[in-house]
């Protein structure tokens, strides 16, 4: 048994692997006639999962500069279309790099990790616990709107000290408040309906 893998990475993952290997199945027939018929024939196929597009004259390009692009240009066929040039001979999408990063508690976010460091390098004391107390109240919100449960005031207080990387000189007895939006409206009741009931005669 073959598993994903041992094989060779999708250029187009869209198309799937046997789209793939009828492209590259290509490249072994030697007759160009029926090298550009068979060609056709998986132009019709990949048109199938788009059928509504399949004959819009700028999606059939598009499917052509995508059979081109999955052989690596190294297909030789007629086509009404040139070939698509490749940038830097790699047709394979690059993976987009996490802008948040490593982040151990993905609950709270990057920026909360980021305030809480620079609210450590405050030479004000007061400053510093007053800066570090209204972010212990938005680590909470977003705790709470992650997880939807109560949170002990304990564990917030030792998160933050966990991310700032140094003893802080905080009461943790103290009650983190938090305001969460109240839901003011009022129940609406179904008004019975005032047509007349007529008898029947």
């Amino acid at each position: 048994m073959k598993y994903n893998t041992e094989l060779t990475p999708l250029i187009i993952p869209e198309y799937g692997r046997h789209i793939h290997s009828m492209a590259n199945s290509l490249l072994s027939i030697k007759d160009e006639i029926k090298r550009n018929q068979q060609a056709k024939v998986l132009i019709n196929i990949m048109g199938n999962l788009n059928p509504h597009l399949r004959d819009v004259e700028e999606y059939k390009h598009k499917l052509w500069d995508h059979l081109f692009i999955m052989c690596e240009n190294k297909l030789d066929i007629k086509s009404p279309y040139p070939k698509p040039e490749l940038k830097n001979g790699n047709t394979i999408a690059r993976r987009i790099n996490n802008t948040q990063g490593t982040v151990k508690y993905k609950h709270y976010g990057k920026l909360i990790i980021e305030l809480i460091q620079e609210a450590t390098k405050i030479k004000d004391v007061k400053l510093k616990t007053y800066v570090l107390e209204h972010i212990a109240q938005q680590m909470k919100r977003a705790y709470l709107n992650w997880n939807q449960t109560n949170v002990q005031d304990q564990k917030i207080w030792d998160d933050l000290e966990e991310f700032s990387g140094e003893k802080l000189d905080l009461d943790k007895s103290k009650i983190i408040p938090v305001f969460q939006p109240q839901n003011n409206r009022k129940k609406s009741f179904y008004k019975k309906s005032h047509k007349k009931h007529y008898s029947r005669k």
